[in-house]
């Protein structure tokens, strides 16, 4: 393994005294965009809480439920490229304000819901109104961030993600006994709308631009990146055929679409397999659910963060993000697959709950992964890596409810989960980092 000094030198940490007079601007976005990250998931995940309540109100079978969640992630994948574009091309201050804006209103409307078809319409506006958040959300960590912070950055991120993720199936089920699923909904949706004023009127695409940054925190934001600070106005036309004709990108493509196709059974019907499958009340289904989840948000932080070290300690990019890569899926898949054999419900979760720690190790370092892939063009590359989690999740729902009525249990599922997970971290060995689109 070949040790780059140069590049260890980069992902050291600079030196507490510089840190101390520095303004601490990029905390604030990093703030910011944690609590995005947990609206998203917190939108996302209170739908799992609520299906039973739902099917029930609105008599859909569990195929159809199914379809309900996937449709999301269809509309999803549709608009990810042509929005995360759309942020490197006129930054992510316009495009983020707009898009956790018009999310917020289709969880409101989700709760407006009298039908089906109404339902299903209202899913797919939801996930087109979200696609591109989380490219958007990294390329503006990429503006604030140094190349040596990148994945302990995206890992806090994500950690939002999924604590909002972790909170959702517990708080949907207190809200739902207390003011029913449609007002559950509403009150969701408000909360977005409180953060768009605040984000717009904070946020600046530029650094330089923001007047509680001094020239201190600008020389420790651009020390590292000068070159993926630019302006859309300043950057060349998008290079689409050096991005789609790159075999490394369309690996980390396959790479994620195995990543979601387990994760969306903790956000889509991990709540009713406990109670189908295990027996669980409503409510206690509701904490368990949470379990996972939470165990993500420590694997998100813990991922980042290991990665930058090892990268500091060993100076080589490529091994560094792979050996996370690698390891977190394949313990994911061990989890997953004793999961299905689990004799209570206990075990079953806290099987799952080692599953999605694993996987969440991996999820910064994907990330951080991709914005060195694409470098300038970070939000275009996310988007072409995160259509293939939109593209798996919406499979991912359908698989689980056409598996679990055709052998009587969601146990087929988790196996099928732990086989794809075995697949993704075998992708891991043909990723590299150090080869960006730009080559």
């Amino acid at each position: 393994m070949a040790r780059d000094p140069e590049l260890a030198a980069k992902f050291r940490k600079i030196s507490p005294t510089n840190h101390m007079v520095a303004t601490t601007g990029r905390h604030w976005v990093l703030l910011m965009l944690f609590l995005a990250a947990m609206l998203t998931y917190l939108d996302r995940v209170c739908l799992s809480a609520a299906a039973p309540a739902m099917s029930k109100d609105l008599h859909l079978t569990p195929i159809q439920m199914g379809y309900v969640f996937g449709i999301f992630n269809l509309a999803y994948a549709l608009f990810e490229i042509p929005m995360s574009w759309q942020g490197d091309r006129t930054g992510q201050r316009k495009l983020l304000t707009r898009i956790v804006a018009c999310w917020s209103i289709f969880t409101v409307l989700t709760g407006l819901a009298r039908s089906y078809t109404a339902l299903l319409a209202i899913r797919f506006g939801f996930g087109a109104a979200e696609s591109g958040a989380f490219p958007t959300m990294s390329r503006a960590l990429a503006r604030w961030f140094p190349a040596s912070d990148r994945a302990k950055a995206t890992g806090v991120m994500w950690t939002g993600a999924r604590l909002g993720g972790a909170a959702a199936p517990a708080l949907a089920v207190l809200l739902i006994q207390g003011i029913g699923w449609r007002t559950m909904f509403a009150s969701f949706g408000t909360i977005g709308v409180i953060w768009c004023v605040l984000f717009s009127r904070w946020y600046r695409d530029d650094p330089a631009d923001h007047p509680s940054v001094n020239s201190l925190e600008l020389a420790i934001i651009r020390g590292e990146t000068s070159s993926q600070i630019l302006l859309p106005s300043q950057q060349e036309a998008t290079p689409w055929y050096r991005i789609l004709s790159s075999r490394n990108l369309w690996t980390l493509f396959a790479m994620y679409f195995c990543s979601a196709f387990g994760f969306q059974f903790f956000v889509t019907w991990l709540p009713t397999f406990l109670i189908k499958d295990h027996g669980l009340s409503f409510e206690r289904s509701g904490l368990y659910s949470a379990i996972p989840l939470a165990s993500g948000a420590l694997g998100c932080l813990l991922g980042g963060a290991l990665s930058d070290w090892l990268v500091s300690v060993t100076g080589n990019l490529e091994w560094s993000r792979r050996s996370i890569g690698l390891g977190g899926f394949l313990l994911a898949a061990a989890g997953f697959g004793l999961a299905a054999a689990a004799h209570n419900s206990l075990t079953a979760v806290l099987l799952l709950a080692l599953s999605a720690g694993a996987h969440d190790l991996t999820l910064p370092v994907a990330w951080a992964t991709c914005l060195d892939i694409g470098g300038r063009h970070g939000g275009t590359t996310g988007g072409i890596m995160n259509m293939a989690s939109c593209l798996s999740a919406m499979l991912s729902p359908v698989s689980a409810a056409w598996l679990s009525t055709k052998f009587g249990s969601f146990n087929s599922m988790l196996v099928v989960v732990a086989a794809t997970y075995v697949v993704g971290g075998l992708l891991w060995l043909y990723i590299d980092p150090a080869r960006p689109v730009s080559d």
